[in-house]
């Protein structure tokens, strides 16, 4: 996640994925329930956009980490 945070060039990519992990503990059950995956997304884009300003860049960004999750966990 960090790299991709970086690669998409997120301001402070270290703090922004400390904020994605605490988001992924509390919603654990984001595989799970589609309420779950709403709010860690929500939680996820607060995240980003603590640090970063562009809503395209942050929109993009957040897609891009749900799909890498989805084909990693494609059940």
């Amino acid at each position: 996640m960090l790299c991709k945070l970086t690669e998409d060039g997120i301001q402070n990519p270290d703090k922004v994925s400390a904020k994605i992990r605490e988001a992924f503990a509390k919603h654990s059950g984001w595989k799970d329930g589609e309420a779950e995956l709403r709010e860690l997304r929500k939680q996820v884009t607060f995240a980003l956009f603590s640090e970063e300003d562009d809503l395209e860049k942050v929109t993009g960004t957040v897609e891009s980490l749900f799909v890498l999750l989805e084909k990693t966990f494609r059940k």
